[in-house]
């Protein structure tokens, strides 16, 4: 299959890039956001070999091409300015304010921490290399190193206009243009003839904006709503350049007079307030961090604290927020999934936490948290000890972190200052957090996994049954109600163009291992799994219909690709609840994707079924 051909006729026939709002794929499917149905050759497009089907649904024109969409999806992605911009459509989850805030403050600092991290690592390189004297403060190599991690942070205004303007669906480079204005030598040199200066009889003030971070937000907040009047009022005969005209003109001063000062003076008032927390209680937000973490990410508050950090960081220089404590935190995580390693008897959990203890202790903590910590719970409760007690001691020493980046070993230099006990500080509250985690965790255990799957998930398979019978048999993942795969409400499952099968209703939000085998493929927002058995059957789960709409949302992955599983390994967890309260059928189809000429048998009597009862023998 030449995936680049499939791609290059796909966009011919869906009507072109400029047809294209925005392209994404799930597991097995393109979907597009078009500019107009009209233009999309349908006969041709189904003709085109590698493409199974399509579907218009839901505001989305779906391609369905099976399990080499990913590869067809990269090579679509060469051939087009596909932005990736967010499409609104009538099934968009509906957030709650704090959701919405936490939204939007993730998909503006989110894409531009590479830069913040990447400076941050050239200063921790530039204090190590001074340290111990390899190169001069007062030499050439010095200065480039310092202006050049120094313009991640002068430029700030510009970068976070960029991606605001994608989180507020405004063009981005009129966004830039703000940005680029508050940071014009000409205005900045009039802040030496005094606090204000009047235009037209109209008070400026004059703000510092380098390295600032709330003004820019603010500005293309209202940038938004700005480009929309003017597009309304504007005559389709001169819109061309009429439109960017009022624009600027109407932006400017509302941007130089009302929003630039207010953002600084709610910027400078955060920086205030971080003071004055550390000049009270230093160890506070250090403790906090270090101990609730893990909690903060799993529910996305963490990236509440992104602007204050990165204010901080721009400002100061330096920042006392998330790094001190931040770093203890991911060390404990590293602790309790090596605690596990060590006295787990499951071999491939033992496996798992090896390899993700050791990447938390570098500063990645996700496998190690959602694989391990919190699906054994009790590791969880070592961990929220251990990071408290060493983010304390990070707290009452006054530990501080310099650059942007990671929160592990490996990112150790962000630690290193003129003061050399900081990194010794910092270094110190680290192994408090792993000697106090790995200790609590020894000493109050934790249920290993299979007493805890048989315990608490009841599921039952008959042990007696050979290993080549298993292989033959597709046991139920699900608990709940049994229905006909051509019942379900999506044609590329019922139409059986993706194989055979069967679909289940769940009653409850696990899904289980159906067979001994392995985990092909999980997509990123963890809504379909591909399993290929041990003797070579190939099985997608897909929980619910058109559910990777949720991006991820209220499902929770216990593997990852590769993992080997057998029958009644959970897999993941979803709310089931809360996705049809989403407006989402949650019925999962589980098709054979290369059932052949083999004839499929449905042994189970009546509708409901529970985990681990046979759901279908191939023969």
């Amino acid at each position: 299959m030449d995936t680049k051909i499939i791609a290059e006729n796909i966009l011919k026939e869906i009507g072109g890039v400029s047809n294209v709002k925005n392209v994404t794929h799930c597991i097995t499917r393109l979907r597009f956001n078009l500019s107009s149905i009209d233009k999309v050759n349908e006969e041709e497009l189904k003709n085109i070999s590698g493409v199974m089907g399509v579907v218009n649904k839901g505001g989305q024109y779906q391609v369905i091409i099976g399990s080499e969409v990913a590869r067809v999806y990269s090579e679509l992605m060469k051939l087009g300015d596909f932005d990736g911009r967010k499409i609104e459509s009538e099934k968009e989850v509906k957030k709650g304010g704090l959701n919405s805030l936490l939204d939007i403050i993730a998909g503006i600092f989110a894409p531009i921490m590479p830069i913040i991290a990447g400076a941050g690592m050239i200063k921790a390189l530039l204090s190590i290399l001074t340290l111990f004297n390899f190169i001069d403060k007062s030499g050439n190599v010095y200065y480039f190193l310092n202006f050049i991690a120094d313009s991640s942070y002068y430029f700030l205004p510009i970068f976070l206009a960029a991606t605001a303007a994608k989180k507020f669906n405004c063009n981005m480079h009129m966004a830039m243009l703000m940005g680029a204005v508050l940071l014009h030598p000409s205005f900045i040199a009039l802040k030496d003839t005094g606090d204000f200066i009047k235009v037209l009889g109209i008070p400026v003030k004059m703000v510092t904006y380098s390295a600032s971070v709330i003004p820019i937000i603010l500005i293309v907040f209202v940038l938004s709503y700005i480009e929309k009047f003017v597009e309304k009022i504007t005559p389709s005969m001169i819109k061309f350049i009429a439109k960017p005209l009022l624009t600027i003109l109407i932006m400017v001063p509302i941007s130089l007079v009302v929003l630039g000062p207010l953002g600084g003076f709610v910027g400078d008032g955060l920086v205030k307030i971080l003071l004055s927390i550390e000049a009270i209680a230093p160890w506070i937000l250090p403790t906090v961090i270090g101990a609730f973490m893990p909690f903060l990410v799993m529910t996305g508050m963490h990236y509440s604290l992104l602007p204050a950090y990165v204010n901080s960081l721009s400002a100061l220089g330096y920042e006392s927020i998330i790094g001190p404590g931040n770093l203890p935190s991911n060390i404990a995580q590293g602790a309790a999934a090596l605690c596990v390693a060590f006295k787990t008897k499951n071999k491939d959990l033992r496996q798992l936490a090896i390899s993700s203890g050791v990447t938390a202790l570098l500063g990645v903590t996700e496998p190690a948290l959602f694989g391990v910590n919190l699906r054994l719970k009790k590791p969880l409760i070592a961990t929220t000890i251990g990071g408290g007690l060493g983010g304390l001691y990070a707290g009452i020493t006054g530990v501080l972190r310099f650059g942007g980046g990671g929160a592990g070993l490996a990112a150790i230099g962000l630690y290193v200052g003129e003061n050399p006990s900081n990194v010794i500080n910092a270094l110190i509250s680290a192994a408090i957090a792993f000697v106090a985690t790995f200790a609590i965790l020894w000493y109050i255990g934790f249920e290993d996994v299979d007493s805890e799957d048989k315990k608490n998930d009841e599921i039952k398979v008959d042990e007696s049954k050979s290993d080549e019978k298993l292989s033959t048999i597709i046991y139920s993942p699900i608990k709940g109600e049994v229905i006909k795969l051509e019942d379900v409400k999506d044609t590329v499952f019922s139409s059986g163009m993706m194989g055979v099968g069967i679909a289940i209703n769940p009653k409850e939000g696990k899904l289980y291992s159906p067979v001994n085998g392995s985990i092909a493929s999980i997509f990123e927002t963890k809504h379909a799994i591909g399993i290929v058995a041990d003797n070579g059957t190939e099985i997608l789960i897909h929980i619910g219909i058109d559910t990777v709409e949720l991006n991820g949302k209220y499902f929770k992955s216990n593997i990852k690709q590769g993992d080997t599983v057998k029958v009644g390994d959970l897999l993941l967890e979803f709310e089931s609840e809360e996705i049809k309260k989403s407006g989402y059928d949650i019925v999962t189809p589980i098709i054979v994707t290369n059932a052949g000429d083999s004839q499929l048998i449905v042994p189970i009597k009546g509708k409901s079924i529970s985990v681990g009862e046979e759901l279908l023998i191939l023969s």
